[in-house]
C-alpha cells in the first residue's frame, strides 16, 4: 500500500507540474479576447486623452507610437514595492499669438501661474500591503508552501519507508527543484512575472519553491545521509545562494520572500544529527547574504530586512540547541559585513547623510543603507557579546573579545569614508567594555580560569589573561586614535578622540574594580600595567599635540586626563592611605599648572573630580574614622594639609578664565578647613566632651560652612558635576542636621534635669560658643549665597536668614536665663528681674533692627522689627502684667510706653527718608 501511494505522489508531482502550467496556458488562451478589448479601450482613452491635452493648449491633435510592451511591463509596479512620487507637472506656457480676421494680431493670453501639486500622499505601510497582497494571492502562498513541503515529505517518505537508496531520494528532490525553477523560468520568459494579471507572480512561486528544494536536497545529503562533507555542502549551498540572488534579480518581491522564509525554515523540518548541525551556521549566513545581494540590486528595502532578520533569529535558535563558538562568530561576521558592503556595492563604502544615532534621536532621516549597516554591526556586535557571556569555555569567551575588537576596527579604519557610519563604533566599543564587566558579575569560564589562579603553587606564574585583556584595551585606544588622525574634517573628530581617550581607562577600571587582577598577580605587577596604559595615553597625548588644529588643546587635554587617572590608580594599588590622599593631591596641582602652560579644559574637569575623590577619602575612606581613632597626629595633619596646601596652590596657578577652578579651589579651601576643625574637636575633647552642646555646635557650624561652600561653587560647576555637588552639601546638611539635633537634646537635659553646667562665665560662656557661629554662619549664608543673580537666591535669603535671627533669638533667652539663675539652668523660676530683662531685650533687639532697616534700606528688616516690637507688646500685656508687682511692674509699663513712643518716631523719620528718596 505505502509503495502505491509513494508511486501515486511521485506520478502527480511529475505530471502535475507540467498540467498545472498548461492549465494556466489554457486560461490565458480563454481570457485572450477579454485581454483584447480592454487593451483597445486603453488604447481609445489615451486617444481621447491626447485629443483634450491637444485642445487645450491649442495645438493640433496628434498621436504618438504605442509604448512597447517591456515599457508596458515596467510601468507595473510590484504590490510590494512602496509608490513612486510622480514628478510634477510642467508650467503652462503662452501660445504663440495669432492675428485674428482683421489682420490685428491677438494679444497673447497670458501665461498660467503653475499650480503646486498637491501634497504626496503617504504610501501604506509594509504590514498593511503584506495583508492585502495575501487577501489577494493566498492561493500562491499556499502552493508555494505545499510545493516546498512536497519536496521535504518526499525525502523524509522515503526515509521512512526505505523505497529508493539515499542518493536516489536527494536525486529526486534536486530534480524536483530543478523542474520548479524551470517551469517558473519558462513562463516568466513568455509572459513576464507580473505584467499578466492571471499568471502574476505564479513564476516567483514556483522558482522560490524550488530555490527552498534544493537548499533542502543539499541539507539532506549532508545531514541526513552523509553522502557528502561539508565543504561539498558548503560549495553547493554556495551555488544554490547564487541561483537564488539571479533569479531575485530577474523576478519580482514574491521570489525574495519565499526563498528568505523557506530556506530559513528548512534547516528545522529537515532535522539530521546533532554534529551536523554545525554546518547550519553558514548556511545561514549564505541565505543572508543571497538576500542582501538581491536587495542590492532591487532596492525593495524590507527584503535586506528580511535577509538579516530571518538568519538572525534562526542563528540564535541554533545557538541555544547547538552551541559552536567559532561558527556563531564567523555566520555573524559574515553578515554584518554584508550588510556594511553589499548594498555600497563596494569594498570601501561611501556613505554620506545622518548618523544611526541621529535618526534614533529623531534628529534625521538616515538613508536606508545606514540602518541596515547599523543593523549589521549590531548584529555581529550582539554574538561577540553572547559568546562572552555565554560560552562554554575561556577560549569562546575570548573569541567573544576579539570579534567585538575586529568590528570595531573594521568600522573604525574601513568605513573612513563613511560619515553616515561613524556612530557605528560605539555597538562594539561599548559591547566590549559591558562585556568584560558582566562577564566577571556573572563568574563567566575565562573570569572562573583567572580567579582559579589565587589557588597555584607559590612557584608557578600568574594567568596571562588579564593583561591580554589590557592588551585589546589599548588596541581599542590605538584604533581609534588611527581613525582621528585620518579624519577629515572637524565634524566628529572629538567622538574619536574621546573614544581614544576613554576606552582603555574605562576597560582598566572594568577590571580593577570587578575581577580585582591584584588579587592574582600582585598589587606591583598590574600597577606596572596600569602605568603602562599611562605611558600609552602620554604618548597619544604628544602625538595629538603634534597634529595641530583648532581642537589640538581640548583634545591633548583628554589623553593628558587619562594618564593622571591611570597614575592615580596604580599609585592607589601601590601606596598606602596618606600616601594616595597626597599623590592625589599633587596629581591636581600638576594638572592646573599644564593647564596653565598649555590651555587644556579637560584638566580643570580632572582637578574638580580630583577634589571630589579627596572629599571622598577624607569623609568616608578611609575617613573620619580614621582620623579620629586609628590615625597618628602625624598622618592626621598630613591629610589634611596636604589637600589644603593644593587647593592654595590651584587658586594661585588657575589661569584667569578658569572661574571653575578658582570657585573649587575657594570652596574646598573651607571645605577641608571644617574636615579638619570636627577632626581636631573630637580628637581633643573626647568621646564625652564632643557630645557635649558647644562641641556639638561647632561640628554643625563646620558642616554647614561645608555645605555653603559647596553651594558657593555650584553655578561655575560643568553640568555633569552638578548633581554630584548638590549631592555632597546634602549629605553635609544632614551631618549638619544630626550635630544640631545632639547640641538641643543636651540643652534640653540642661533645661529639665539639670544634669550639667554652663560653662564660662556670662554671655562669654558654652551657650555664646554653641549658638552664636550658627547665627553668624547663617547671617553671612543669607547675604552671600542669596545674593541677587544666584540660583535660589529667593528662598535662600529669607531662610537662612531667619534661621539665624532665631538663633540669635535662642542664644539671648537661655543666656538672661543664664544670668538670672546661674549656671544651672534648671532652677525655679523666673524672677522680676528675668522677666524686665526678656522685655528690655526684645525692645533693644528691635530698635537695633529697625536701625538696620534704615542703614541698609531694607523693607524686610523693617518688617521684622516691627514685629519684634508686636511681640515685646504681647508680652508685656500678657505675662507681665500678671508676673510683675509692685515698682517692676511700674517700670516695666512706662518703660514700655517710652520706648514705643521713640519707636514710632524712628518709623515716621524712616518713612520720610525713604520718601524723599
Amino acid at each position: 500500500m505505502l509503495i502505491v501511494f509513494g508511486s501515486i505522489y511521485g506520478l502527480l508531482v511529475l505530471v502535475g507540474l507540467p498540467a498545472l502550467i498548461f492549465a494556466h496556458f489554457g486560461l490565458r488562451s480563454e481570457n485572450a479576447l477579454l485581454r483584447i478589448r480592454v487593451e483597445d479601450l486603453l488604447k481609445d482613452f489615451e486617444a481621447l486623452t491626447r485629443e483634450v491635452a491637444a485642445l487645450r493648449r491649442g495645438a493640433p491633435p496628434h498621436t504618438s507610437p504605442e509604448p512597447a510592451p517591456e515599457q508596458a511591463a515596467e510601468a507595473l509596479s510590484s504590490e510590494f514595492a512602496p509608490p513612486v512620487a510622480s514628478p510634477a507637472p510642467e508650467p503652462l506656457t503662452a501660445p504663440v499669438a495669432r492675428r485674428g480676421e482683421d489682420g490685428a494680431e491677438d494679444a497673447p493670453p497670458v501665461e498660467a501661474a503653475p499650480k503646486a501639486p498637491p501634497p504626496e500622499p503617504k504610501g501604506p505601510a509594509l504590514t498593511d500591503r503584506l495583508a492585502a497582497w495575501l487577501r489577494e494571492n493566498w492561493t500562491l502562498a499556499l502552493a508555494a508552501l505545499s510545493l516546498i513541503l512536497g519536496g521535504l515529505f518526499m525525502v523524509q517518505y522515503g526515509v521512512e519507508q526505505g523505497l529508493l537508496t539515499p542518493p536516489l531520494r536527494v536525486l529526486g528532490a534536486l530534480v524536483l527543484g530543478a523542474a520548479l525553477i524551470a517551469g517558473g523560468e519558462a513562463i516568466r520568459r513568455r509572459h513576464g512575472d507580473s505584467a499578466t494579471p492571471n499568471l502574476r507572480h505564479l513564476p516567483s512561486t514556483f522558482s522560490g519553491a524550488g530555490t527552498v528544494v534544493l537548499f533542502i536536497a543539499i541539507l539532506s545529503a549532508h545531514a541526513l545521509y552523509g553522502l557528502i562533507g561539508s565543504v561539498p555542502a558548503l560549495a553547493g549551498m554556495a551555488a544554490v545562494s547564487l541561483v537564488a540572488v539571479l533569479l531575485g534579480w530577474l523576478y519580482g518581491p514574491v521570489l525574495s520572500a519565499i526563498g528568505l522564509l523557506g530556506a530559513t525554515a528548512a534547516p528545522f523540518f529537515v532535522g539530521g544529527s546533532s554534529d551536523k548541525a554545525v554546518l547550519l551556521y553558514p548556511y545561514f549566513a549564505m541565505v543572508g547574504l543571497a538576500g542582501l545581494g538581491i536587495d542590492t540590486f532591487r532596492r525593495w528595502a524590507w527584503v535586506s530586512g528580511l535577509a538579516l532578520g530571518l538568519p538572525a533569529g534562526a542563528l540564535g535558535l541554533l545557538w541555544l540547541h547547538e552551541p559552536d563558538a567559532r561558527g556563531l562568530a564567523l555566520a555573524a561576521l559574515a553578515l554584518g559585513l554584508g550588510a556594511v558592503l553589499i548594498p555600497a556595492r563596494s569594498l570601501r563604502p561611501v556613505q554620506d547623510g545622518p548618523m544611526t544615532g541621529q535618526g534614533l534621536a529623531g534628529w534625521a532621516a538616515p538613508a536606508f543603507p545606514t540602518w541596515i549597516a547599523a543593523a549589521g554591526v549590531a548584529l555581529a556586535s550582539g554574538a561577540g557579546l553572547v559568546l562572552m557571556l555565554d560560552g562554554a569555555s575561556p577560549a569562546a569567551a575570548a573569541l567573544g573579545y576579539a570579534l567585538l575588537l575586529l568590528v570595531f576596527a573594521g568600522v573604525a579604519l574601513g568605513l573612513a569614508r563613511a560619515p553616515a557610519f561613524e556612530d557605528l563604533a560605539l555597538l562594539p566599543g561599548v559591547a566590549a567594555l559591558v562585556g568584560l564587566g558582566l562577564h566577571a558579575v556573572l563568574d563567566g569560564p575565562l573570569y572562573s580560569a583567572f580567579r582559579a589562579g589565587l589557588d597555584r603553587l607559590p612557584e608557578s606564574a600568574a594567568p596571562t589573561t588579564v593583561w591580554w585583556l589590557v592588551a585589546g584595551a589599548a588596541a581599542l585606544s590605538v584604533i581609534a586614535f588611527l581613525r582621528l588622525a585620518r579624519q577629515i574634517g572637524t565634524d566628529h573628530r572629538g567622538l574619536w578622540a574621546l573614544g581614544a581617550a576613554v576606552l582603555l581607562p574605562a576597560a582598566i577600571l572594568v577590571l580593577e574594580f570587578l575581577w580585582a587582577p591584584g588579587e592574582v598577580t600582585g598589587a606591583y605587577p598590574w600597577a606596572l600595567a596600569v602605568m603602562a596604559g599611562a605611558g600609552l595615553m602620554v604618548v597619544l597625548a604628544e602625538r595629538r599635540s603634534a597634529m595641530g588644529g583648532e581642537a589640538r588643546g581640548f583634545e591633548t587635554g583628554l589623553f593628558a586626563a587619562s594618564a593622571l587617572i591611570l597614575i592615580g590608580l596604580a599609585l592607589f594599588l601601590v601606596l598606602t592611605k596618606i600616601a594616595l590622599t597626597l599623590a592625589l593631591s599633587a596629581m591636581m596641582v600638576a594638572a592646573v599648572a599644564l593647564d596653565r602652560q598649555r590651555p587644556m579644559r579637560p584638566l580643570g574637569w580632572l582637578a574638580q573630580l580630583g577634589a571630589a575623590v579627596i572629599g571622598y577619602r577624607l569623609l568616608v575612606d578611609p575617613g573620619l574614622d580614621w582620623a579620629v581613632g586609628r590615625a597618628g597626629t602625624v598622618d592626621v595633619l598630613l591629610a589634611h594639609l596636604g589637600p589644603l596646601a593644593a587647593f592654595a596652590a590651584i587658586l594661585v596657578l588657575a589661569r584667569p578664565e578658569r572661574a571653575a577652578l578658582r570657585a573649587l579651589a575657594s570652596s574646598s579651601l573651607v571645605t577641608v578647613m571644617a574636615l579638619a576643625v570636627t577632626v581636631a574637636l573630637r580628637r581633643g575633647l573626647g568621646a564625652e566632651g564632643f557630645e557635649t552642646h558647644w562641641a556639638q555646635g561647632l561640628t554643625a557650624t563646620v558642616w554647614i560652612l561645608a555645605a555653603f561652600a559647596q553651594i558657593w561653587r555650584l553655578p561655575h560647576d560643568p553640568s555633569l558635576l552638578r548633581p554630584l555637588r548638590i549631592g555632597f552639601a546634602v549629605v553635609m546638611a544632614l551631618a549638619a542636621c544630626g550635630a544640631v539635633a545632639v547640641m538641643i537634646d543636651d540643652l534640653s537635659w540642661l533645661l529639665a534635669t539639670g544634669q550639667g553646667r554652663v560653662a564660662g562665665p556670662p554671655v562669654l560662656d558654652s551657650l555664646a560658643l554653641a549658638i552664636l557661629p550658627l547665627a553668624a554662619v547663617f547671617g553671612a549664608g543669607a547675604s552671600l549665597l542669596g545674593a541677587p543673580g544666584r540660583p535660589g537666591a529667593r528662598w535662600l535669603r529669607p531662610g537662612l536668614g531667619g534661621l539665624s535671627v532665631l538663633a540669635l533669638g535662642v542664644w539671648g533667652w537661655l543666656e538672661i536665663r543664664r544670668i538670672w539663675r546661674g549656671p544651672d539652668l534648671s532652677l525655679p523660676g523666673p524672677s522680676d528681674g528675668e522677666l524686665y530683662s526678656y522685655t528690655l531685650a526684645l525692645l533693644l533687639a528691635s530698635g537695633l533692627g529697625l536701625l538696620l532697616a534704615v542703614l541698609t534700606r531694607s523693607h524686610a528688616l523693617r518688617r521684622l522689627a516691627m514685629a519684634g516690637v508686636a511681640l515685646t507688646v504681647a508680652k508685656v500685656f500678657l505675662i507681665d502684667m500678671s508676673g510683675l508687682s509692685g515698682l517692676v511692674r511700674v517700670a516695666s509699663f512706662v518703660g514700655l510706653g517710652l520706648a514705643l513712643a521713640g519707636l514710632a518716631w524712628l518709623d515716621r523719620a524712616v518713612n520720610r527718608i525713604w520718601e524723599r528718596g
